[in-house]
């Protein structure tokens, strides 16, 4: 059977660009998509690629990679099979992989049927393609401070400072650790970023601007975060203070 997975898969369904309804499709940038970009079919599952970009432990994310039919008995006693398009296929480093679903906590107590749905889907899962199935919901996506920090590391991962990220690296090969972000950052020595603008020349400097705002050694770490070569505590707000360790062997 199909995983979604081979070579040339492409998504067996797209949202409507435009509805009448409160679904609000959206688009997600991605790095770890073919084709840099998920569409979206609701805020929830928007959210949901935030964790999934910033997951060291996600290799590959494929959006609505397959159609899989299980059996169901919701609307009636007898049991009809239907078909179900996954939203969201993850691919672990480990090999293993991960179907996954977004389903608002309102709809699933409206709609006490997608209970035994998740139940059969997980089996079929399981039996058919050797891989888990969850339902995600805004208690598995918004747990705080846990969220807030996400879209902090999600923001700075696609900065462009490899001259910051080398020099950052080096910083905590040579650490003791643990260590936090305040004693990183006092090490580390890079310039101040500063904008600059020319004359018509382009030989001038006619104004120039020292960016105080931008932290370049809180940027690299954070990417370092994204990649998995340093582990923060997700569980505290960000500061200063932070602590950073070894990733898990």
């Amino acid at each position: 059977m199909k995983t979604g997975f081979e070579p040339g898969s492409q998504p067996v369904f797209e949202p409507e660009r435009r509805v009448m309804h409160m679904t609000l499709p959206g688009i997600a940038p991605s790095l770890k998509v073919d084709g840099g970009y998920v569409r979206t079919r609701l805020p929830l599952m928007l959210d949901g690629m935030l964790h999934l970009e910033t997951n060291p432990a996600v290799a590959r994310i494929r959006p609505y990679p397959i159609r899989i039919e299980y059996a169901s008995s919701q609307t009636s006693e007898m049991f009809k099979m239907r078909e179900h398009t996954f939203d969201l296929g993850v691919e672990l480093h480990d090999g293993r992989r991960i179907y996954i679903d977004y389903e608002p906590l309102a709809i699933q107590q409206e709609r006490r049927w997608i209970a035994d749905r998740t139940e059969r889907l997980q089996d079929v899962t399981r039996r058919e393609l050797g891989a888990d199935y969850a339902v995600h919901d805004e208690r598995t996506l918004y747990i705080q401070p846990r969220f807030a920090n996400i879209k902090i590391i999600y923001r700075h991962m696609r900065v462009k400072d490899h001259d910051a990220l080398m020099v950052v690296r080096r910083v905590v090969a040579q650490m003791a650790m643990p260590t936090n972000i305040a004693a990183v950052r006092n090490e580390a020595k890079l310039r101040q970023l500063r904008f600059e603008v020319s004359d018509l020349t382009g030989q001038t400097i006619a104004y120039t601007k020292d960016l105080d705002g931008v932290d370049r050694v809180f940027t690299a770490i954070m990417q370092m975060v994204a990649m998995g070569e340093v582990c923060i505590d997700l569980a505290r707000p960000f500061s200063d203070a932070s602590i950073l360790s070894e990733p898990a062997v």
